[in-house]
């Protein structure tokens, strides 16, 4: 493809890996000698320096997915980045390093600290924001059934799997990550811990639409210290648990036969509500009355509707 760009690899750094490392399963990319269509996942990085040091870290883990993984080397910049990588990732589910953060065609989940004007757009989901650091103007404007603040998210870490099966792709604004996790003095004393920036892309892994997951570097946020070796350890920790939720990925959609199908009649409706629940995933989808788009929930807004308690986020659904 003739906007990407083969990179070299630090043979010395990767050849001390311990048996079993990713690096032992890796391919470097090739467009005489590779078929995109035998592999599951590409890495593809968009600045030299992140690239490199993501490579020296993430390689070394432990392989225990036996995924064909395909190194893409660096792709060029030019005002098509984005479509390239689209285009690249229409054929291959893509972990992207590197480069500022990327606006795309399709719904995407922002992790990210600063709720911005762009959630008034539908097509990004933030999660993780702080609700001290946003502008009154546009915490009273947003749709908290559609973005998860960072106090939600440790009420209920759950809730960002049915809002990750809406989207296409995450962007990870790494000052998410509280400092004491992140490894650089900022002022950031507040944020996610590594383990929950971690689960966040495993339930990304999981989400059968998922195309791009995209680590922007930690420039020009923080200017100073070792940013790259700080990036990397936290990239490719969450990197593996991204490939983790691949090696577990369960294609089900709610138009198949085999789902458990319950129906509940409220007070509050005059339609039923009708719930399914994957054979094979175990995920919940929801629909109101002759509704035939299904609505992704979790297993405990079953629970609560069957209760009574409708969830406010079913609720507003049902009336839209």
């Amino acid at each position: 493809m003739y906007f990407l760009k083969s990179l070299m690899f630090d043979e010395h750094t990767l050849n001390q890996s311990n048996s079993g490392s990713i690096f032992e399963n890796l391919t470097f990319y090739d467009q005489n000698l590779h078929n995109v269509a035998d592999y599951q996942l590409g890495i593809v990085g968009i600045d030299e320096k992140s690239l490199t040091a993501f490579r020296n870290n993430f390689y070394l883990f432990g392989d225990h997915f036996q995924l064909p993984v395909i190194d893409f080397g660096l792709v060029a910049k030019s005002d098509n980045l984005v479509k390239n990588l689209e285009k690249l990732s229409s054929q291959i589910p893509l972990i992207v390093i590197g480069g500022a953060p990327l606006s795309f065609s399709k719904s995407t989940a922002v992790v990210s600290k600063i709720l911005d004007a762009g959630h008034r757009n539908e097509m990004k989901k933030f999660i993780g924001y702080q609700r001290h650091l946003a502008k009154l103007k546009d915490y009273n404007q947003i749709d908290e059934y559609q973005n998860i603040s960072l106090g939600e998210l440790r009420k209920n870490s759950m809730m960002v799997e049915p809002l990750m099966r809406t989207c296409s792709n995450i962007s990870f604004d790494l000052s998410a990550i509280k400092q004491a996790d992140l490894g650089i003095e900022a002022n950031n004393i507040v944020g996610l811990t590594l383990e929950e920036a971690s689960q966040i892309s495993r339930y990304a892994g999981i989400t059968p639409n998922m195309r791009i997951a995209h680590f922007p570097n930690l420039q020009p946020q923080f200017a100073f210290g070792n940013i790259a070796k700080e990036y990397a350890a936290c990239v490719s920790t969450m990197a593996w648990y991204y490939l983790e939720g691949l090696l577990n990925l369960n294609y089900e959609s709610p138009a198949e036969d085999e789902h458990i199908s319950y129906v509940i009649n409220s007070e509050y409706f005059e339609e039923p509500l009708t719930f399914l629940k994957g054979q094979r995933s175990g995920r919940w989808w929801m629909k109101y009355g002759e509704n035939t788009e299904y609505f992704p929930c979790l297993h405990e807004d079953f629970i609560q509707s069957k209760e009574g308690n409708i969830p406010d986020r079913l609720y507003k659904y049902c009336l839209s």
